[in-house]
């Protein structure tokens, strides 16, 4: 749709992530800066209950961002809103930050004092106790040509649940919790049932590294540690190292799985991943 056609919009006011300009995400979704602070005075009006109240309170000066979401009609603006939350969720998936649409407006931050309609989207208060990322030139403009690719694998469950688990795992206050949740969106992602530390070592190592046999297996050794580490947490061992270095490093290769995925447009094909001729590798 023509944004300067006839419409209705809504805009969803974004914690955890901003951006140095407008980015449409997809269609009739697009993904604004700021440029004034969010201010609950001004909202008091519109706010339905105390603990309304207390939500604007705590999200008052952590607004990053915006989501202006547009449609022809009121359903098709109910339904495009509904899941541009999803779009929240996959852009924290794809650079590695928490992003939550905490509140729903009918008026951009910018216009707050003309609002007829605000809504508290999210009580968990996600995504607004630490720096939002900033999105940079480069992150823009992989946005502009990767992002499309990467909503549309939403519609398979392996990765839409290897989004989720990206995206969420910091909701978890137990790193043993949160090693547990990164490692099922990186296994979703891989369909190993047998050999498994081995198999799905191999399967990310070659995924990432392509043609290159020294990075594939420096990575090969570093997740198949990481993996075996994962096992102890996730069945309460002793864990030697450092868990939340653990954590942080699963992270990243969960992150960057996701984002090798959204560049081809596609999921890892098991059946393709194996090693170089240049490489060698034993089973256990």
């Amino acid at each position: 749709m023509d944004k300067g056609a006839h419409c209705v919009e809504i805009y969803l006011f974004i914690n955890g992530i901003s951006t140095p300009t407008e980015i449409p995400l997809r269609d009739n979704v697009v993904l604004a800066p700021v440029t004034a602070e969010f201010d609950r005075v001004k909202a008091s009006n519109l706010l339905q209950n105390d603990i309304d109240y207390a939500a604007a309170i705590l999200y008052e000066g952590t607004i990053a961002s915006q989501i202006r979401i547009y449609a022809a009609d009121e359903m098709g603006l109910a339904c495009t809103a509904w899941n541009s939350l999803w779009d929240c969720i996959l852009l924290g998936a794809l650079f590695h930050c928490e992003v939550m649409g905490n509140i729903l407006c009918d008026k951009p931050v910018e216009q707050l004092k003309s609002a007829t309609e605000m809504h508290i989207t999210n009580q968990a208060f996600h995504a607004i106790q630490s720096e939002p990322y900033h999105l940079t030139s480069q992150d823009v403009e992989w946005i502009s040509t990767h992002y499309s690719a990467a909503h549309s694998l939403m519609d398979k469950d392996a990765f839409m649940t290897a989004v989720h688990a990206m995206a969420s795992y910091k909701w978890h206050s137990m790193p043993r919790v949160q090693l547990a949740v990164v490692w099922s969106g990186i296994e979703a992602l891989f369909e190993v049932n047998i050999e498994i530390s081995f198999r799905i070592s191999l399967y990310i190592a070659n995924f990432l590294a392509g043609e290159d046999p020294v990075k594939t297996k420096e990575l090969f050794d570093q997740i198949r540690k990481l993996y075996s580490s994962r096992s102890t947490a996730v069945h309460g061992g002793k864990i030697k190292r450092d868990i939340n270095d653990l954590v942080s490093q699963s992270a990243r290769i969960l992150n960057q799985i996701i984002r090798r995925c959204s560049e081809l447009g596609s999921l890892p094909e098991t059946d393709n991943l194996v090693f170089p001729s240049s490489f060698k590798v034993t089973e256990p």
